[in-house]
């Protein structure tokens, strides 16, 4: 019998790891094993930490995207998994700049395929950023392709974040969902908030149904989407003949070495550039004895307090042509003289 799989998509901040959060608190509820497997951004685990407490094997894939620089690793890592847990269910939350399509390419690996069972693609679309998001004049045209297919490739949307936005714009974020995916179940949510059984009853929107997407898939024939020649390009700093989302964002990673000041570390979060696209970590206030666990995107922050001590104090940064040393310098104000 194959693995049932359910694929988690979304734009960074859109709310995937919340839906994450939500599926596993229900999952607790009923028999049978699940296997996590979460993709991050850089080197450091974020999102995974906060998901010990459930009591689900994790699987974490770290510094790269299992859309092209590590789909190697999502093959090794599911054949891993198949092999020493057997699980009923595998979830797979991928990167935020991940297309769907080239992670459902890695699942027709030749060693996978007949032991998975794709049961759909859910995607996470944050209501308040969609339209600024989708939009070629305030996007890269890497940025607009992935946020478009993470829609169109979809086989259920989450509009998330409805209370952030107004309801002329929920209708025209709609009205262009409804453009890209006309078929894919939709359904309004509030901080991932849905029935259990509407995500584990998703389904395959399969051709001719699905429009652009090809009559077929083909089983991948090699680990990898680059070309050896560009592969070698890559490793050389120069373009490649295949430019993605993915090749264009940068992480890095701040180790906080003392707490630092609330408030002024809740102004730095709110003041960040608009090419941060994505900020998370823990961080100890000073004169506080519990960690905090903090979120941002370009126009929410979100911090509460984290009672596993395990995770070290770190901010993680994703965007695009990001000032390090700007935002370091920023950062360091924040600790208390």
């Amino acid at each position: 019998m194959s693995t049932h799989v359910y694929l988690l998509t979304g734009y960074l901040g859109s709310g995937k790891t919340t839906l994450l959060h939500n599926l596993l608190g229900s999952l607790r509820e009923q028999d049978g094993e699940v296997v996590v497997l979460m993709n991050e951004m850089g080197e450091e685990d974020i999102d995974g930490e906060q998901l010990q407490g459930f009591g689900f094997p994790v699987k974490k894939m770290l510094d790269g995207c299992i859309c092209c620089s590590i789909r190697g690793e999502l093959t090794e890592g599911l054949k891993e998994i198949l092999a020493s847990l057997k699980p009923d269910k595998i979830l797979i939350e991928t990167t935020g700049v991940a297309d769907p399509i080239d992670v459902i390419d890695g699942l027709t690996h030749p060693e996978l395929y007949d032991r998975l069972d794709l049961k759909g693609t859910i995607s996470v679309i944050d209501a308040s950023r969609f339209l600024d998001l989708n939009s070629r004049f305030q996007s890269t045209g890497s940025l607009v392709k992935t946020i478009r297919n993470q829609v169109r490739y979809a086989d259920l949307l989450l509009v998330n974040k409805t209370d952030l936005t107004t309801p002329d714009v929920l209708q025209k974020v709609q009205a262009k969902l409804r453009e890209l995916n006309p078929h894919a179940p939709l359904y309004e949510t509030i901080r991932s908030e849905v029935d259990l059984n509407l995500l584990l009853s998703v389904k395959r929107i399969t051709p001719p149904e699905r429009e652009e997407q090809p009559q077929t898939v083909s089983v991948q024939k090699s680990i990898g989407r680059l070309s050896p020649m560009d592969k070698i390009k890559q490793s050389l700093g120069i373009k490649t003949s295949q430019p993605s989302l993915y090749n264009s964002i940068e992480t890095f990673a701040y180790p906080f070495t003392a707490p630092v000041d609330g408030e002024k570390f809740e102004d730095f979060l709110y003041d960040l550039p608009k090419n941060v696209y994505r900020a998370k970590g823990y961080v100890l206030f000073h004169g506080k004895k519990e960690l905090i666990s903090f979120q941002h995107t370009d126009n929410q922050v979100l911090m509460f307090p984290f009672e596993n001590f395990g995770p070290k104090m770190v901010a993680v940064f994703i965007g695009e042509g990001m000032d390090q040393e700007k935002i370091k310098q920023d950062l360091e104000k924040c600790y208390v003289e």
